[in-house]
């Protein structure tokens, strides 16, 4: 197939499955990040993010109050109880998902199912966090939710999944992460139109742009199934959005008193799993913090060790088949996309990102990246 077969294909999918997010540009519409490269990088089109959300964002916020004693989460939880069926949770053990099950279970609210992830077996070392973070803790708190089920991505399905060496561009909202399939391609969990979906993976990125301070939507963070409206991102979604930006609150003030914002025009603000971190935004603790598998490791290339334990799983199962697939692929994806490919541990293709929208966490003004920054930022300083 070529480029633009690729790029009409996925118009489709974005306008007949009403995607919630996307890229465009040119009249066509995106459902993968790696498409919109291949197709910036051949075109020279510059594609924007779109989250259909935002007029929703603009009439949530035209109260423009944020209660810092107030918990928007818990609010949040009864309005989803309140219109599906049954409201389950995509949960790993993290800080984010915790918090979500934590606050139900403190308040009365049952969550009625519990998903757990892993990549095939559950006792595969790659999947240490939900076997010794996620699920002592559901076995907890037995008794205070519905029910909770492990839903694997098997080796079969890993090896099928990239059998394309396309598929890196075929995907909806692919991910380089080795070895994890997107949850709109598990094939063995269904989605119910009746039932409500969680996912707790979010926490407040912040830009310093000039003298003001912007919550922002960036597409990295959003790299679940956007063609399912059940599914929520729990802070994103557009009912819950004054409690992201009451923790993007919480951030800027500890971000002020550690001292780790400098005198230049620009910084981009993203936590990371420091516990501290975590506190300051009133998340739970994780159980067994210490057998989290680490993102953003030091001085090297592959900045997480679940990525790289993926890879050893899959030799010590002896998935050749699943390796020389998903290789043949991220080859194919490097050399259309030299520019971010894979020798620099797409190191550069991680850092570009596209803003579906900033919000003035002061003025709680909403704006597209083209009405703010219509050029783009150069020269974005990360801290973490």
């Amino acid at each position: 197939m070529t480029l633009f077969d690729l790029v009409t294909a996925s118009t489709k999918r974005v306008e007949e499955e009403n995607h919630t997010c996307y890229w465009t540009a040119d009249g066509y519409k995106f459902d993968n990040k790696n498409l919109v490269l291949w197709y910036e990088s051949t075109t020279n089109s510059l594609v924007t993010y779109v989250d259909s959300q935002i007029d929703l964002i603009r009439d949530q916020l035209s109260d423009t109050s944020i209660d810092m004693s107030k918990d928007y989460n818990k609010e949040y939880l009864e309005y989803l109880k309140s219109k599906y069926n049954k409201v389950n949770l995509f949960f790993s053990g993290g800080a984010d998902s915790l918090t979500i099950l934590e606050t139900a279970i403190n308040n009365n609210i049952v969550i009625d199912n519990i998903i757990c992830q892993t990549c095939d077996d559950v006792n595969l070392l790659c999947n240490r966090e939900i076997k010794q973070c996620a699920l002592p803790v559901l076995e907890k708190y037995k008794g205070k939710f519905g029910s909770y089920e492990i839903v694997p991505t098997s080796w079969d399905d890993h090896a099928i999944i990239y059998s394309n060496e396309l598929s890196f561009f075929t995907h909806s909202a692919p991910t380089l992460l080795p070895l994890r399939s997107n949850l709109d391609t598990y094939p063995s969990y269904k989605l119910n139109e009746d039932t409500c979906y969680l996912k707790g993976a979010d926490k407040p990125q912040i830009v310093r742009h000039g003298k003001k301070w912007y919550a922002v939507l960036i597409d990295n963070q959003t790299c679940d199934n956007k063609k399912n409206p059940n599914i929520k991102a729990f802070w994103l979604d557009a009912m819950n959005i004054k409690s992201y930006i009451k923790d993007a609150l919480l951030y800027r003030e500890y971000l002020l008193s550690a001292d780790r914002v400098n005198q230049t025009g620009l910084q981009f603000f993203k936590p990371n799993q420091d516990p501290n971190v975590a506190n300051v935004l009133d998340r739970s603790k994780v159980h067994n913090f210490d057998k989290q598998l680490l993102k953003g490791i030091p001085n090297t290339k592959y900045h997480s060790s679940k990525n790289i334990q993926r890879i050893n799983d899959a030799i010590n199962n002896s998935r050749m088949d699943v390796l020389v697939n998903y290789f043949t692929a991220m080859k194919k994806f490097s050399e259309l996309v030299p520019k971010y490919g894979h020798n620099d541990g797409f190191q550069l293709m991680h850092s570009v990102g596209k803003f579906a929208w900033f919000i003035d966490i002061d003025s709680l003004e909403v704006f597209t990246q083209q009405q703010l920054i219509p050029d783009g930022f150069e020269g974005v300083q990360n801290v973490h």
